[in-house]
């Protein structure tokens, strides 16, 4: 990428934001500066609409892709953009096919920014949520649906919810025992190249910063991407280049060639 790119997808926890768990001067100081010579900025996370507050300051005039592409947020206003949502009954079925096979998980449903999250009992202990009942959390629309794995059977439940591939999206970005589950289509890599389109930014004009795999999608999107020294294995495969940790301002080191 010869050029200066056009388009910085930057993913949040483990990427952007330190061990702190807040952005950095230097990695805040690069997207500013990128932002002013003309680039689009998009934060493309899993998190919820909730918790990009603290750092919200931190990210200037941004475009936000929360829950993995599922809301699209205007930083600036606080706006919603897009929404793409699940459907509540959908996500009942699969869950009750999962465990019509023997495997033991709970879940919870995040709902749209002004509901949040609801969980069946037990799902993180001691944090307060509604709670109720897989068909009660269920109704109405999900923005993504959580499912907690506490035993050993983490590879045989992601399998099966990976059975709906016409249904659902799976994936996961860093909570250990976490599987995100979203509508069929919904990843940060497919909601970007919706917007991308519509502002006339090629996939060859756009670099992508990350390190779990539901940046994977988002990686195979961009011309050019770069995992952190500290990504999971498969995303360093899948990226252009691996930068430096997440907590050495690896995000700036990258966008100081151009900005």
């Amino acid at each position: 990428m010869p050029d200066a790119p056009r388009l910085i997808l930057v993913d949040l926890d483990g990427t952007l934001v330190g061990v702190n768990q807040e952005v950095s001067p230097r990695n805040a100081a690069a997207l500013e500066r990128a932002t002013a010579a003309g680039a689009r900025v998009v934060i493309a996370t899993g998190r919820p609409v909730r918790l990009l507050e603290p750092v919200r300051a931190s990210l200037g005039h941004s475009i936000a892709l929360c829950y993995n592409g599922a809301i699209v947020l205007d930083l600036a206003s606080w706006t919603v953009i897009e929404a793409h949502l699940l459907d509540g009954a959908v996500f009942q079925r699969a869950v009750e096919f999962v465990r019509a096979r023997g495997l033991e998980f709970i879940v919870a449903v995040e709902g749209m920014p002004d509901v949040g999250i609801r969980g069946e009992l037990g799902f993180r202990e001691g944090y307060e949520m509604p709670r109720g009942t897989l068909a009660e959390i269920s109704d109405g629309g999900v923005v993504k649906g959580l499912v907690r794995v506490t035993g050993d059977q983490f590879g045989e439940i992601w399998d099966a919810f990976s059975a709906f591939p016409d249904e659902l999206a799976v994936t996961r970005s860093g909570i250990e025992g976490l599987i995100e589950i979203s509508r069929a289509g919904v990843s940060k890599g497919g909601v970007i190249d919706e917007l991308a389109r519509g502002w006339g930014i090629s996939p060859a004009d756009a670099i992508a910063f990350g390190d779990m795999p539901n940046d994977l999608e988002m990686f195979r999107w961009a011309g050019r991407s770069v995992a952190m020294d500290n990504a999971e294995p498969e995303v360093k495969l899948a990226a252009t280049e691996v930068g430096a940790h997440h907590d050495q301002d690896a995000v700036a080191q990258v966008l100081e060639r151009w900005f």
